[in-house]
């Protein structure tokens, strides 16, 4: 049995709670952190469907994409349709786990995995929704034990930056510490003064990464009592960004089979302008609001899961074409990325982890 504080702690590790936006509301919706379950339900949407699956499958927990409770609540009551599920997730002791905006803009989310599912080359950002924030990180290490630190760093995320990683820097000096009563030096003696050849290793880290770097410095460190330093940058180093635009030549037919074929669509609804894309842009979900990013970013092609009415025809007085398909169509990959991420969890072995079958876009096309 694994606790749900764990499997949430992990996944915020890959969907950070600060990349969703303030009108969100993601985390633990129903439910226990402390409770232990031994089985998982990943999906799209909570519906009376979705949740029938869970019980019939004798699951404890449902890990969500969109929130089973989004706007404030006055009251729970079994007259209506949110009320009745929340009553029925309680009294059958199911929990419900979402990630919603905070998957959508992470790079392990759904608007990356969509861009590599498509092939797409130098895949960035489309539109900024904050700029992160990170700190130096300074720490005076015996010479003989650079290395090692080092990596132990490197390993919780310190020195990334861009597509470079282990970016360290290395002053060598000359530290200097006299033990008194009690101490246990890893070198030098009791009422002595002690020099030592070491080095100022410094390097930066990202805000949510930097109690597990400072973790790890500590524990591959040698020394008894650790000299290091932590700095506030005002560096604008990375940006999370709302949806991904990259490149790719290919024919619009080309792109529209292959996206049926590879997302499992019976049809999408498409406006073409042009029918030879160069600069692809995705928004997962409702794209209408990033129309206007897509066309000063430079696409010719906007996919996302739906723009409506208004917003075609922005895009295409903006000589931009745009494929819709589907706000679920769009979404469901949540699951195989969630579904993907626990080979990483190291209980996974402890939990049996199913992708919902239901289908929650319930409209078809007759």
């Amino acid at each position: 049995m694994v606790s749900i504080q764990e499997i949430a702690t992990f996944l915020e590790n890959y969907f950070p709670k600060k990349l969703s936006y303030d009108w969100d509301n993601v985390g633990l919706q129903v439910g226990s952190f402390s409770a232990k379950v031994d089985s998982i339900l990943i999906c799209v949407d909570v519906t009376e469907d979705v949740l029938n699956e869970a019980k019939d499958l004798g699951v404890r927990l449902v890990i969500s994409h969109h929130p089973l409770i989004f706007q404030g609540l006055k009251s729970i009551k079994d007259d209506t349709p949110e009320g009745r599920l929340i009553i029925d997730t309680i009294k059958n002791d199911i929990a419900i786990l979402s990630f919603h905006t905070n998957a959508d803009v992470s790079k392990h989310g759904i608007n990356f995995y969509l861009a590599k599912l498509l092939n797409l080359e130098n895949i960035e950002g489309l539109s900024v929704k904050q700029k992160n924030g990170y700190f130096k990180i300074v720490v005076y290490v015996p010479s003989d034990y650079k290395d090692e630190v080092l990596e132990a760093m490197a390993q919780e995320g310190a020195g990334f930056v861009g597509k470079y990683s282990h970016c360290f820097f290395a002053v060598e000096g000359q530290g200097c510490f006299k033990p008194q009563e009690g101490a246990n030096p890893f070198v030098g003696k009791i009422g002595e003064l002690e020099r030592v050849d070491e080095v100022r290793l410094e390097s930066i880290v990202p805000e949510e990464k930097l109690k597990n770097v400072i973790k790890a410095m500590l524990k591959a460190h040698p020394y008894e009592e650790v000299a290091y330093d932590i700095y506030r940058l005002e560096n604008d180093i990375s940006y999370e960004c709302i949806g991904v635009i990259g490149q790719r030549s290919i024919e619009a037919e080309n792109l529209i089979k292959e996206l049926k074929e590879k997302l499992n669509l019976s049809f999408v609804k498409a406006s073409l302008v042009k029918n030879q894309f160069k600069k692809i842009a995705i928004v997962s979900g409702s794209g209408k609001d990033f129309i206007k990013d897509v066309y000063f970013k430079g696409a010719d092609c906007f996919i996302s899961g739906e723009i409506g009415h208004h917003g075609i025809l922005l895009a295409r007085s903006l000589g931009l074409s745009t494929i819709e398909i589907g706000h679920y169509e769009s979404e469901k990959v949540f699951i195989d990325i969630v579904f993907e991420l626990f080979d990483k969890f190291d209980k996974k072995d402890k939990l049996k982890i199913y992708k919902s079958q239901v289908n929650t876009s319930y409209a078809k096309i007759y």
